[in-house]
């Protein structure tokens, strides 16, 4: 039966060819604008997303109040803070510091490169985050003084690695700004994916930072505020709870103002909400989006699809008026009421499915000369990447498709079946 359907519905698409070529032309556009679409937004909001421990991320955010008046609300915060969390409350098991180094010059021999994108963090970094390692142990590459990890873009400027063995650059030295003491490569991490807030060039450990500044400031100072922390909570942990315990926290440390200068609040943010709910936020690690925009985004391409099966519908009711007398013989000769509506429906997801089909290729074509104006590497794999945000996204997108695709068939269905056969078989 469905064969049958089928049939019908190509030869009368066929056979009206300026009526299906209307349909595609709409149907086309909005899919492939509402594609388009769907991938920045879930380019968007992919962000850090790929890391093993995503969902238990937390960075620390601190409010600082001097009289009463908010002075601060950053990223960064005293090197002692992450610490103390992690001793004072068992919710969080884990952390990690990072202090950005600033612009810095590498060189080894008398090759220089600069580095925008340099930091020093604690050998649970690697611990916390899942960026891939290429060459090095996770576990001691960033234990002690001088040593530090190379992104796969940074060796392959200083070392040649044609042959792809990045182990044999462990153990090299290299030199940053006007240091005369090297550091020792211990790691290559492969370039950062795109969609990491944080996009650091060099990794310099941690304990290096306490040659220079001293290793009692670098750990226990609460007076000194430039450093960003991130926490590992349990799973199934009570974030609301927790910052409220947080209060008390900053009330047994920093006594008020006492301390610090400035009454100290702290908060907790997801890791992977950070990249879009964070424009109001001072001292970011990294380049945000907007999260209303993103929604903004989301809900032009629901409308503009909208109205591509508005406009389909508009066509259909048209077509239905001139194929009133064929409906009309198909009663005469026995179909019922069911089968027409079928009938309007296999025609309806042909030529969405068929619409779907060229939206998509249309959208892969015209993908370079978005990723060229907006600075991005868009791809499918975001939307598809497994992630339960993503896969929400795609039931919902599913959901919107078998709906227009129901409207578009049933309303001209409905109009057809409202006419009185013999008035119709009469014209």
């Amino acid at each position: 039966m469905l064969a049958n359907y089928l049939k019908i519905a190509i030869r009368n698409l066929t056979r009206n060819r300026l009526y299906t070529g209307l349909n595609l032309l709409g149907l086309v556009a909005g899919m492939a604008a509402c594609l388009l679409i769907l991938q920045y937004v879930s380019y968007e909001w992919s962000y850090d997303r790929f890391h093993h421990k995503a969902d238990n991320i937390y960075r620390v955010i601190n409010d600082r109040y001097q009289s009463g008046k908010r002075v601060q609300i950053g990223t960064i915060t005293y090197p002692a803070v992450g610490p103390l969390i992690d001793e004072d409350y068992p919710e969080v098991v884990n952390h990690t510091r990072l202090f950005y180094q600033g612009s810095t010059i590498i060189h080894r021999e008398k090759d220089m490169l600069r580095s925008t994108a340099g930091y020093f963090v604690d050998n649970e970094f690697l611990n916390l985050f899942s960026f891939e390692l290429l060459a090095g142990d996770r576990s001691t590459a960033l234990k002690e003084p001088r040593q530090i990890l190379l992104t796969e873009k940074v060796a392959r400027h200083f070392f040649d690695i044609s042959d792809g063995d990045y182990d044999k650059l462990i153990g090299q030295n290299i030199l940053l700004n006007q240091d005369e003491q090297p550091y020792q490569v211990t790691g290559i991490l492969a370039d950062i994916p795109e969609n990491s807030l944080l996009q650091p060039d060099i990794l310099g450990s941690y304990a290096t930072l306490g040659l220079y500044m001293g290793a009692e400031a670098v750990d226990k100072s609460l007076r000194w505020s430039d450093f960003y922390h991130y926490l590992e909570v349990r799973p199934g942990t009570d974030i609301a709870v927790l910052e409220r315990k947080l209060e008390d926290f900053s009330k047994r440390h920093f006594k008020g103002e006492e301390v610090s200068g400035a009454e100290e609040h702290f908060y907790l943010q997801p890791l992977t909400e950070a990249h879009l709910n964070s424009m109001h936020l001072e001292y970011e690690i990294g380049e945000v989006g907007s999260g209303r925009v993103v929604w903004a985004l989301l809900i032009i391409a629901l409308f503009i699809i909208a109205l591509a099966w508005v406009n389909y519908i508009n066509l259909s009711s048209v077509r239905a008026i001139e194929r009133a007398k064929e409906v009309g013989i198909r009663k005469v000769v026995g179909a019922r009421r069911g089968q027409l509506v079928r009938q309007f429906l296999t025609e309806a997801a042909l030529v969405n499915s068929i619409s779907l089909a060229l939206a998509g290729y249309l959208a892969y074509m015209a993908a370079p000369l978005m990723n060229a104006r907006l600075g991005v590497n868009l791809s499918w794999q975001y939307l598809f990447s497994g992630d339960a945000l993503q896969a929400t996204l795609i039931a919902a997108l599913a959901g919107w498709l078998l709906l227009g695709i129901l409207f578009s068939g049933l309303y001209p269905a409905f109009l057809l079946g409202r006419q009185q056969t013999p008035l119709v078989l009469k014209g």
